[in-house]
């Protein structure tokens, strides 16, 4: 009965962090994702986007867990830029 009532929270509880996790990245366009040197030109994209104004983010390496950080070690170069969902618009103006 107890294993039972734990399952049932922790199903729970993983619902509730994906559905968080989703949510918060709808807010999101990904406008680009690249290795080594072209990942490069992307950070540069986000110092010019930023310049004018423009919501972006952008995310370096794998976004893994410790568990897998191991496993990911030839990937720690990667570049991902996002911008906000509403300077999409703008943002590809900007980069034409």
């Amino acid at each position: 009965m107890l294993e039972t009532i734990l399952i049932i929270a922790l199903g729970a509880l993983f619902v509730i962090l994906v559905t968080i996790r989703t949510i918060r990245n709808l807010r999101w366009v990904r406008f680009g994702e690249a290795f080594g040197k072209q990942g490069e030109e992307l950070l540069e994209d986000y110092t010019y986007l930023t310049e004018k104004g423009v919501t972006c983010r952008i995310e370096q390496g794998l976004p893994t867990g410790r568990l897998f950080k191991p496993l990911a070690k030839n990937l720690d170069d990667r570049v991902a830029l996002f911008v906000h969902r509403n300077d999409e618009k703008k943002a590809k103006e900007l980069l034409k």
